[in-house]
């Protein structure tokens, strides 16, 4: 299905949406700590017209409001509340990756009686200190400018986390580009929201809230780490004890994928887990 893209208004703030109409649901597709909502576009175009989804565009990123205080997963739960509140939602079910996996940890913790299914794409968990201090060089090509599209995706395309290159990375980082009065481009994300989200990221312990969880929730790990065997977000002795605290947590492993491209792709090898989950749900 073709979706829209709309603007909504919630705590003073502007989010932007995109929609793909659908049966069941809603869903609502939360995107990683510097992505936006096409993240979601290959994986809406295939769960759709069976399920409603809904991809959001977090605060500071893409084409939402750009506040220059409210982050942490409080801010970014306020957030989505609003926006079910806004939309007239009792029950929903949630999809997150990576940073927006671990909201949705936060938010389904918090309102379990809302929250019907929780489905976290290699993330929910508090990554090593190491490893978030190692998002930070990532956040601040954010600030950078570039002559041309085609120079940011070729900047893109030699980052060794986004191999094998394929069409829908290229339309995930062009869909992210604004141009600048001189001609030149660059991202649409505030580095400076993205960092104001990771430094309080430090201060958040997420495991006291694995075992509030009441929702069904899926875990999918990818086997290659960002750079092959090594670089997971959470190694295997993590992952294994993330889904053990969760009280009703599957867990599915998809080979020859990383933390990337296990959904940005033409064809995301998370699909079929997240529709086989998500049946499972509505049967129920």
């Amino acid at each position: 299905m073709t979706p829209t893209t709309a603007t909504i208004q919630v705590n003073d703030i502007t989010l932007a949406y995109k929609e793909w109409p659908g049966e069941k649901g809603p869903v609502i597709c939360l995107h990683s700590l510097i992505g936006h909502k096409g993240a979601f576009d290959q994986v809406a175009r295939r769960l759709s017209p069976e399920y409603h989804l809904f991809a959001l565009d977090l605060r500071g990123r893409g084409d939402s409001d750009k506040p220059a205080e409210g982050y942490g997963f409080a801010y970014h739960a306020r957030d989505i509340m609003a926006f079910v509140a806004a939309l007239g939602w009792e029950k929903f079910d949630l999809i997150g990756h990576s940073f927006g996996a671990t909201i949705g940890v936060y938010l389904a913790s918090i309102r379990p009686m809302q929250v019907r299914s929780l489905t976290l794409i290699d993330g929910g968990a508090d990554p090593k200190e190491a490893v978030l201090a190692a998002m930070y060089p990532a956040i601040e090509r954010l600030e950078r400018t570039y002559k041309s599209p085609e120079a940011y995706l070729e900047a893109m395309q030699n980052l060794p986390y986004y191999a094998p290159w394929n069409s829908g990375l290229e339309q995930y980082f062009r869909d992210h580009l604004e141009e600048l009065e001189n001609g030149r481009v660059r991202p649409k994300s505030s580095a400076a929201a993205i960092k104001r989200d990771l430094d309080v990221y430090f201060y958040y312990s997420m495991c006291v809230h694995f075992p509030t969880l009441q929702c069904p929730t899926l875990f999918i790990r990818p086997q290659n780490g960002l750079l092959g065997d090594k670089a997971h977000v959470l190694d295997e002795r993590e992952a294994a004890a993330f889904v053990a605290w969760i009280p009703h947590c599957w867990r599915v492993d998809i080979p020859d994928v990383n933390h990337f491209t296990m959904i940005l792709s033409d064809n995301p090898r998370v699909t079929p887990p997240i529709r086989a989950f998500l049946s499972m749900i509505f049967e129920e």
